[in-house]
């Protein structure tokens, strides 16, 4: 790819990706679905599922709203930033990543809106998810492009992994990395205020 500024090698990058970005939304609402669903005819199951990864829950309760944001921040941050630099495994753990996240989504939301009502999910997702989930979702189309490079590579093809890496992670931050933190005060300070118009 030869690119002549920093605008135009980002707008190539970003169209570039976008066969992988197709797969990786299709499978996340593919596993959203199916997390829903698997609730829906397993309900205890699916609160037993939540129970346990209620870790985080835990862990931030006792923080300062400070440090909440700083923990939703990183944890999101270097998620994608690993969904990126594994993907290099043929695109495999990018792809897990999403499906899981996307399967717990749904359970969650299943689980969620039986107690509370769907406004009242949607309330919790939309304000911070309309940036923090597209942003998750490009990470792991990233991955997943890195990793399909690899397997060219692997069979002989004419590819530029090294270029391909590189753009990819200068995308993360420059774009990924600034607007999971926005994402992150967002959902600190501004989601509960949602909620807690819901409730």
């Amino acid at each position: 790819m030869d690119y002549i500024n920093n605008e135009e090698v980002e707008g190539n990058y970003f169209r570039s990706i976008q066969k992988q970005l197709l797969v990786v939304v299709f499978l996340f609402v593919l596993s959203t679905i199916s997390g829903y669903v698997f609730s829906s005819m397993n309900p205890e199951s699916a609160e037993n599922l939540i129970e346990e990864a209620g870790g985080i829950a835990d862990i931030i309760k006792d923080m300062s709203p400070i440090g909440i944001m700083l923990f939703i921040f990183f944890n999101n941050a270097v998620k994608s930033l690993l969904a990126i630099l594994l993907g290099a495994g043929f695109g495999l753990l990018p792809i897990l990543f999403i499906t899981f996240n996307g399967y717990i989504i749904g359970v969650v939301f299943y689980v969620v809106s039986r107690e509370n009502g769907f406004a009242y999910v949607l309330s919790a997702i939309l304000p911070h998810g309309v940036i923090e989930l597209p942003m998750i979702l490009i990470s792991a189309a990233i991955g997943f492009r890195i990793g399909y490079e690899t397997y060219c590579a692997v069979t002989g093809r004419q590819t530029n992994i090294r270029q391909e890496f590189m753009c990819g992670v200068k995308f993360y931050f420059r774009w990924i990395m600034p607007l999971l933190f926005v994402a992150a005060f967002i959902e600190t300070f501004i989601t509960p205020l949602f909620i807690l118009m819901m409730s």
